[in-house]
């Protein structure tokens, strides 16, 4: 084995290396590019809680007239029930 031999397989790795270390720069500056363009999350979020909190619930039924108040003691606990809790694992 020549010394010339091992000389040429140490730059192939070092510019393999050198390929993979660019490659990454270039796709970190696209993210970071981006990033840049992204408004703030914090607003966005502000944005659609607003929105969310407008709209009723599809889920819920919307009540007209006097409510029933025969049916709350449905989503009420237990009379004197300190000790009783139910927990969902």
């Amino acid at each position: 084995m020549e010394l010339g031999d091992g000389d040429s397989r140490g730059k192939h790795r070092i510019l393999a290396e050198l390929g993979r270390v660019e490659q990454e720069v270039i796709f970190l500056e696209k993210e970071l590019e981006e990033l840049g363009q992204t408004d703030i999350v914090s607003a966005v979020c502000e944005e659609l809680l607003c929105l969310i909190e407008k709209a009723p619930d599809p889920l819920l039924p919307l009540t007209n007239g006097p409510l029933n108040l025969g049916w709350d003691r449905w989503f009420e606990g237990p009379d004197g029930g300190d000790g009783c809790r139910c927990f969902i694992l």
